[in-house]
């Protein structure tokens, strides 16, 4: 795996990468970080190129629970491919993964596939949505998890694809996704998140405010609208989203936004599109159960200061 070099270009150096790697760690070395990210048609040849492998791992390694969309890889072998570099160049693993069916009303499918710090989490249950009407173009893969907190030791996750087709049914199909989900673990605790298409010409904000996960109390919609979930400077669209739901899963919110990857691994637009047309959605989730004190600017730059020195030039500052 390589290090992006003054052109956007890699250069080999598994021991910078790995100071990279530690330096966007650190920052959220106290919560639970849990992601979404649209791959944008993720085959075996697309990671099998090194550029494209070397920001996937970067983008995979910020997150204790990543959701990947749009695994459109019937040979199986992309996402063991993927698990290999990142568990060989990141140790703060080890990684697991988790994947749905080949989901998909035609020859075009589709998997969720959930990659996670199996030290840190562990699936506890997971099932595909049983989509009895055919709402769904890509049902939900649902799956529980084990958290490491003790206000809430286990979190439903429920991601969805929607097709663009058919935005407003589907989000409000999920609130019935949301209900079986709830009843069958009898969890209150659950985030609904991934690539709803939800915002431009799929979706006007009237049709987006009177979804029922809008009208109904109990959600809080964490990416917020208006934040651009979109690589290409020419859209400003908030596609993707992460939401809340429970008391106790809202309390432990820390933080939540989209990964501006191109900004923060010196990627152009270009190269940054290789990758997705999507930005990665997160939120942090704080382990321990109460609001972390505010931490001065120094005592938090002080541990990536002291790594600048080893750093190699070619690195540099991302802004």
């Amino acid at each position: 795996m390589g290090n992006l070099d003054s052109s956007g270009g890699f250069q080999q150096s598994g021991h910078s990468h790995a100071l990279l790697l530690l330096l966007l760690l650190a920052s959220g070395a106290e919560a639970f970080r849990i992601c979404a990210f649209n791959a944008q048609r993720l085959t075996l040849p697309k990671v099998a190129r090194e550029p494209v492998m070397d920001t996937l791992v970067l983008i995979l390694a910020r997150c204790d629970i990543m959701v990947l969309q749009e695994v459109v890889d019937p040979t199986g072998s992309a996402i063991p491919l993927l698990l290999r570099e990142l568990n060989r160049l990141d140790d703060s693993g080890p990684y697991s993964s988790l994947s749905s069916p080949l989901l998909g009303r035609s020859t075009y499918k589709e998997k969720y596939v959930y990659i996670y710090r199996s030290h840190k989490t562990q699936v506890l249950d997971s099932y595909v949505y049983d989509d009895k009407d055919d709402l769904f173009a890509r049902e939900p893969f649902v799956g529980q998890f084990s958290l490491p907190s003790k206000v809430l030791p286990s979190l439903v996750l429920v991601p969805l694809h929607t097709t663009p087709k058919a935005v407003e049914m589907e989000l409000n199909a999920l609130y019935d996704v949301f209900l079986d989900a709830s009843q069958h673990w009898q969890s209150k605790d659950v985030i609904l998140l991934g690539d709803f298409n939800a915002d431009c010409g799929s979706l006007t904000q009237k049709r987006l405010d009177s979804l029922v996960l809008r009208t109904q109390a109990g959600f809080q919609w964490a990416i917020a609208d208006g934040v651009d979930t979109t690589v290409r400077a020419s859209t400003h669209c908030t596609y993707d989203r992460i939401v809340l739901h429970g008391e106790r899963c809202q309390g432990l919110l820390r933080s939540a936004a989209a990964f501006h990857f191109p900004r923060s691994f010196g990627l152009t637009e270009e190269e940054a599109l290789n990758i997705s047309d999507h930005y990665p959605v997160e939120v942090e989730l704080n382990r321990a159960g109460h609001r972390l004190p505010c931490l001065s600017l120094a005592t938090v730059l002080l541990p990536s200061l002291l790594l600048l020195p080893l750093l190699p030039p070619q690195l540099g500052l991302v802004a």
